[in-house]
């Protein structure tokens, strides 16, 4: 926590006591006059005393009783009316009383209800200490009428009740919460509204109704009560989804609020809570591939047993495949083992129509007050941390400011990139590099690879792998892609014109794969800059294709009856299976540099490197070797006939000039097949 935190802290907590302690010392006075007036106390002042016990049963069990429209008690009406028949000292201890009931009924927390019951004790303090300085004197007889005189002094005493009462409220809501001191009125105004209607309306008549008839009046505010109750059934439908039965977001924001609506002056500061989001992603699949009736029916499985562990209350559902727990007084101590016993709820295998799925859950959990106190915060953070816990291979994660360090990074990187492509002036901080691929068997250029790099002029280079993390799910994505494409077609149109003609490869994402006119325009691309498209290459990744196999065959023979190429770049690490492989028609595979690189100390990396070679050439495909760093990798790959090398012992990524340079220095890293 700040030091601004702290500081906060430790004036919250001298707040907090020094309100009760001010309220029991109140108590502590009226006790005695309270205890000898009860000895010989009327019908009257018991039927206002157990009216004010009972009017505020209705909302007890209430799901969201902590919502700040119903922490107040109606009790106040016959309090304030026992105020001013027979004094403050009773009237304090009946108030007290029945505000400990209603905290009770109520579940508030402990220091919570008992901030509440003191400033109500302390807002009758208040009109009494008025009465002893203005001598206005309270009603000496029930039933005996109001003249005008009492009227004015009875409004003057219950808005000094209710001021002083809302006031402390106010303050307090204010100076725990970041929302203001008006922010904190707006949010209690229907209790404001409410409360002050019945002590001005209800007390004033109870005052001339004579014995135990003012029970009677304790009639139409429980009725009152009991519909309250039900407009918040009403809102709580509204709030869930009508199959799985989960909050909405709409209920989710309101169990949040009952929460912090607890965020009152309080020893401990505001109470902490969590937000556990479970990632079930796999269930997506079944949508796409069974239909929505059962992914629906799977969802209600699992949400029921989340519901039967945590409540009604506390469940929600915000997309497709996510699942959120609300949880009260989640600390870090306890996060992790509380996220890893939601997470035991879904493991278990879900049936529905009589087949069996498993959910493959993984969490993120991110907490309040330190990670944030409003729910889109809370949201994206554990939201952070469930992408997290999933990259990693863990169960679940723990919310850590670097994910959203690295979310905004990201952010400001495609604002950044965004601006270089409006304005063509800085076109030029985007570069292509062309590394080059060497024929083992002749030791001549074969082809090259298109490499783009961002180099910023504040921040310098920025890494490939990241910008290209950050940007794919975006459209600028895309207008990368097509800034490289571009940039390439030229440089091949010039090469042509030169006499060369090697070929040239360049990476595309699943995203651009996924753009309906992808390929025609690429075709555009190449009549217009007048270039045979068998000098293209289009790069696609092993996992792109394990991603997306329909998508990818579809692209390919779009590719393949257009003449451009298509090679499977990182082969072996997405487990592509020899079926799809023969399916697609490929130019050539490129093994990853993480099988090539080791070769030669490896033997089971050379055994796969040399599988791979056979399964190509039996295919007609071309093999390309990555990560070519060393002669003895490259001499080894040279006794497989037909391999193509690339790596840093033949050529780094380089500039066109310095490419220029590379080939008329007689391209230094030739190598000759070993026989």
């Amino acid at each position: 926590m700040s030091q601004g935190g702290w500081d906060r802290l430790r004036r919250t907590r001298l707040a907090f006591s020094a309100v009760v302690a001010a309220a029991a010392g109140v108590f502590v006075w009226a006790m005695p006059g309270a205890v000898r007036f009860m000895a010989h106390a009327p019908g009257g002042f018991w039927a206002m005393a157990l009216a004010a016990l009972v009017v505020d049963i209705p909302l007890f069990g209430v799901a969201g009783r902590e919502d700040f429209r119903i922490r107040s008690t109606l009790s106040v009406c016959f309090t304030f009316a026992i105020f001013v028949l027979w004094g403050a000292a009773t009237a304090i201890v009946v108030q007290a009383v029945a505000g400990a009931v209603s905290v009770a009924g109520q579940r508030y927390q402990p220091s919570a209800g008992l901030f509440f019951v003191s400033r109500l004790v302390l807002g009758a303090a208040a009109a009494e200490v008025v009465v002893n300085a203005s001598g206005l004197r309270p009603m000496t007889a029930q039933g005996a009428g109001l003249t005008g005189a009492d009227l004015l002094s009875f409004t003057l005493l219950a808005l000094v009740w209710l001021a002083v009462s809302y006031a402390i409220l106010a303050v307090a809501r204010s100076t725990v919460t970041p929302r203001g001191l008006w922010q904190a009125v707006t949010d209690m105004r229907f209790d404001l509204i409410s409360t002050t209607s019945s002590i001005l309306v209800v007390a004033p008549f109870l005052t001339t109704i004579g014995g135990w008839w003012s029970l009677l009046v304790a009639v139409p505010l429980i009725l009152w009560n009991q519909l309250t109750r039900e407009q918040l059934r009403h809102e709580q439908q509204l709030s869930r989804e009508p199959v799985s039965g989960l909050l909405n977001r709409q209920g989710l924001a309101a169990g949040m609020r009952s929460i912090t609506a607890t965020d009152l002056i309080t020893p401990q500061g505001p109470r902490p809570f969590g937000i556990i989001l479970v990632d079930v992603e796999s269930v997506l699949d079944i949508n796409r591939t069974l239909g929505r009736d059962l992914y629906e029916k799977v969802i209600g499985v699992a949400a029921r047993r989340l519901i039967d562990a945590y409540g009604d209350d506390l469940a929600a559902r915000l997309s497709g495949e996510g699942i959120v727990m609300l949880v009260p007084d989640l600390t870090e101590e306890n996060a992790l083992a509380e996220t890893q016993t939601a997470l035991s709820l879904l493991e278990p295998l879900v049936e529905a129509d009589n087949i069996p799925f498993a959910l493959d859950p993984a969490a993120g959990v991110a907490l309040s007050p330190q990670h944030g106190r409003d729910l889109g915060t809370l949201l994206m953070r554990a939201e952070l941390a469930a992408g997290d816990a999933r990259r990693t291979g863990r169960r679940a994660a723990l919310y850590l400011p670097r994910a959203a360090e690295l979310a905004e990074r990201r952010i400001t990187l495609l604002r950044e990139l965004h601006s270089v492509f409006q304005d063509p002036a800085r076109h030029r901080e985007i570069t292509v590099l062309y590394q080059p691929q060497v024929d083992l068997d002749t030791g001549r250029l074969a082809a090259v690879e298109a490499l783009v790099r961002w180099t910023h002029p504040q921040w310098g280079p920025i890494p490939t792998d990241e910008l290209i993390e950050a940007i794919e799910p975006s459209e600028i994505m895309h207008m990368l892609t097509w800034h490289v494409l571009e940039t390439v077609a030229a440089q091949v149109r010039r090469w042509h014109d030169q006499g060369d003609q090697f070929r040239v490869s360049v990476n595309v994402s699943v995203q651009d794969l996924h753009k309906p006119d992808f390929i025609d325009q690429l075709g555009e691309l190449v009549r217009r800059h007048g270039i045979a498209p068998r000098r293209f290459i289009i790069e696609i990744t092993e996992r792109m294709f394990i991603s997306d196999p329909e998508r990818v065959r579809e692209v390919a023979g779009r590719l393949a009856g257009q003449g451009v190429g298509l090679s499977l770049d990182d082969f072996g690490t997405g487990h592509a299976s020899l079926q799809q492989l023969r399916e697609l028609p490929l130019t050539e595979v490129k093994v990853d540099k993480a099988y090539v690189g080791n070769m030669v100390d490896n033997p089971a990396d050379e055994a796969i490197v040399t599988s791979v070679h056979l399964l190509t050439r039996a295919l007609g495909v071309d093999v390309v070797a990555e990560g070519v760093e060393d002669q003895r990798t490259a001499d080894a790959l040279a006794k497989l006939p037909g391999v193509i090398g690339q790596g840093w012992h033949f050529g780094r990524p380089m500039t066109v000039d310095d490419f220029q340079g590379w080939r008329q220095h007689g391209q230094r890293r030739r190598v000759s097949r070993v026989r």
